[in-house]
């Protein structure tokens, strides 16, 4: 079985099932995108990687804006569903989860993610584009962020409703939350330059979390 596994990977990719056409050229897209940035990247070049002639190519995708997208459901649409289902289950009264610790698990599971490369890259592409691409800008608005943030709103506001966090204003509370993540982001694929320390997003998250939670939690200490 392993022999046939591997004889299996091992073929150029054009002799592959045709249901791994659309992997294979979402890599190769991936890597152009990452290579030469979205406008640049040309057809011809993914379909190379993707062991495919340019004509297949047209056959699963109509255009590179086609391919991006798919790369977001791909990549970081599944991301933003999982924080959305962890903060419904986890707010619910039977989980009887603090508003911080649903809040920790969530961003646990948001920067193990995001130490990916590839998912880091996703939000840097459409940031590079947006000013070319708004119809790109506004997909990933409402596949990613509306989404995520509607999670943390939810937890945001379990949190005020039950008196653990003080009445703060919740859309920035969630914008103080997740800024320092979208900086982190950034950093790493601009401005990051060789020998500088290597920061985990978990540990970040760690730090920048036990700060916005002294900020919102109410107080315990007697006056």
């Amino acid at each position: 079985m392993q022999d046939l596994i591997k004889e299996t990977e091992d073929q150029p990719k054009w002799r592959r099932k045709p249901e791994r056409r659309p992997d294979d050229i979402l890599d190769g897209a991936l890597r152009e995108f990452r290579a030469r940035g979205f406008a640049a990247a040309r057809i011809e070049d993914i379909a190379k990687h993707a062991g495919l002639s340019k004509g297949t190519v047209y056959l699963y995708f109509s255009s590179k804006e086609e391919m991006l997208k798919e790369l977001v459901k791909r990549t970081v649409v599944p991301l933003a569903e999982n924080m959305k289902n962890m903060a419904t289950i986890l707010s619910s009264e039977a989980e009887n989860k603090s508003a911080e610790q649903i809040l920790r698990a969530m961003l646990n599971v948001l920067s193990s993610r995001l130490d990916d490369e590839k998912v880091q890259s996703m939000p840097l592409l459409i940031i590079s584009e947006a000013g070319n691409f708004p119809e790109l800008v506004n997909f990933y608005r409402d596949e990613v962020i509306n989404m995520a943030l509607g999670a943390l709103e939810m937890v945001i506001n379990k949190g005020i409703r039950t008196g653990e966090f003080r009445p703060v204003k919740t859309y920035h509370a969630i914008r103080s939350l997740i800024g320092t993540f979208i900086m982190q982001v950034i950093w790493n694929g601009v401005f990051a330059r060789k020998g500088d320390p290597k920061i985990s997003m978990g540990k970040l998250m760690d730090d920048h979390l036990d700060i916005y939670l002294n900020g919102i939690k109410v107080s315990k200490e007697p006056k």
